[in-house]
């Protein structure tokens, strides 16, 4: 009786389940803890966010989180797509995929709201093919015909975006966000402007730099909000608008690196815990291997889309000491540091990660049809109209000159493409800028770039 009667004024000297009302003392003066107030707000309450588990998934990592999951007792778990690795494969392989799956997600104590990835709704390489078809079908039997949808949970507003509306081919230049489902989601979050915070879930950080998307933007940017996205298997944290974006990592999904947790490349399979308070939400990453804060790796660009700074401080080129004593500015490899507002960055990463999905292999160019580069400024994108039938890679950036075309060719992006003819069309962002001569030599620099990364191409410049 005396240890229970112990235990019971313990419980009673220092209960916190509910509120600070429930936390009684009888101490006087001075007192052996801290003032500050009891983080058990009744309207704070937590979620989880799960990344991507396909492009070639690790065995167990996904039963993994599951299990944490059961452990750390989130209010409900959020994805942002590509759960399974083919939902274009053949019936058989794909219902046994989706089996696979929801036992996963069967084991869950609380809710899981399933987001589309390209992998889930199959991205479809020649248009709507039966295998598209076959995924949205399956989706559909699964799922109901709401490929996005929102809901509302103590007071805070979530919608869940369908990244593979309009995506037809891979890999993707166009955005997959339909303006019909942006306009629903801008009437919906307008509606529900009063909502204490909207959280946004996507699959394809490509979405967010289209015009259409930063429309949207525009439209929501008296609302509070938050987005979360995944796709590249990496980590990364942007601000546009003085908006978080967060990119995810993996959930078992495959990645590139040989080590599990890379946090300079973003590489990180994790569980991503988001705390809403009354200030608004607090997120972690927590790795199956730890606790990281929210910032993994930070991205920027121009005109305060994105505010973050990137990790190279000087903005010039990789190998800036190449360029000492330059005194032609055009010759000098920049990135855009003014400009009219185009999502810079996160294009120049769409458009590196393109060239290299070719080197790897994973897209097959088009048997017997001419590739083509557009290399340039806004003029450069122009001049698509004129190859039609070839298969195009328009790397026309509105906006830039010459130094900002070399430092993008510095990376090395059209070295897979291995392309038949490059079209150059950069200069007239530097009028006024440089002289006629300074332009001239850039545009110089600029083909010997290209014919050393491109040597059997054909090379076209434009005046």
């Amino acid at each position: 009786m005396k240890m229970i009667s112990v235990a019971l004024c313990f419980t009673a000297l220092f209960s916190m389940t509910a509120s600070a009302g429930d936390f009684t003392h009888k101490l006087t003066g001075a007192k052996p803890w801290t003032d500050k107030a009891f983080l058990d707000d009744p309207q704070e309450f937590h979620f989880a966010v799960v990344a991507d588990r396909t492009g070639g998934e690790r065995k167990g990592y996904f039963a993994k989180a599951v299990d944490s999951l059961n452990l750390l007792r989130p209010a409900f778990v959020m994805s942002v797509g590509d759960l399974i690795d083919c939902g274009g494969a053949p019936e058989k392989s794909a219902r046994a995929q989706w089996k696979e799956l929801n036992a996963f997600v069967d084991r869950l104590e609380m809710p899981f709201f399933y987001v589309v990835g390209n992998h889930d709704i199959w991205t479809g390489f020649t248009g709507m093919s039966p295998e598209r078809q076959r995924s949205i079908d399956l989706w559909e039997e699964q799922f109901g015909t709401n490929t996005y949808y929102n809901f509302t949970y103590k007071g805070c507003h979530f919608v869940c975006l369908n990244s593979m509306d309009e995506h037809d081919y891979y890999p993707p230049r166009t955005p997959g966000l339909s303006q019909r489902q942006l306009d629903w989601a801008a009437k919906e979050i307008m509606a529900r402007r009063d909502a204490r915070w909207t959280f946004i879930f996507l699959h394809k950080p490509i979405d967010l730099m289209s015009d259409r998307y930063l429309d949207f933007e525009r439209r929501i940017a008296g609302c509070e909000y938050t987005v979360f996205c995944g796709d590249w298997h990496n980590h990364c944290t942007a601000v546009r608008n003085g908006k978080k974006l967060f990119m995810l990592g993996t959930t078992g999904g495959g990645h590139s690196k040989s080590v599990e947790d890379d946090l300079r490349y973003g590489h990180m399979d994790s569980i991503t815990w988001v705390t809403m308070t009354k200030k608004g939400p607090v997120v972690s990453n927590l790795a199956l291997s730890g606790i990281h804060g929210d910032t993994i790796q930070t991205c920027a660009t121009t005109q305060g889309w994105i505010e973050v700074p990137l990790d190279n401080p000087s903005h010039l080129s990789s190998s800036p000491a190449k360029y000492v004593g330059e005194t032609n500015s055009a010759r000098r490899p920049a990135e855009v540091t003014a400009g009219p507002g185009y999502d810079w960055h996160f294009r120049h990463a769409v458009i590196l990660r393109q060239g290299r999905v070719y080197e790897a292999g994973i897209e097959k160019f088009k048997p017997g049809v001419k590739r083509v580069v557009l290399l340039g400024d806004e003029s450069a994108s122009e001049k698509a109209v004129g190859w039609s039938g070839a298969q195009v890679f328009d790397m026309g950036f509105k906006g830039d000159r010459t130094e900002n075309v070399l430092w993008r060719l510095e990376q090395r992006p059209i070295a897979g493409y291995r392309p038949h003819v490059v079209v150059v069309s950069v200069g007239r962002n530097n009028a006024g800028i440089n002289s006629a001569e300074e332009i001239a030599a850039a545009k110089k620099q600029i083909v010997a770039e290209v014919r050393q990364q491109a040597p059997d191409a054909e090379i076209i410049v434009e005046e």
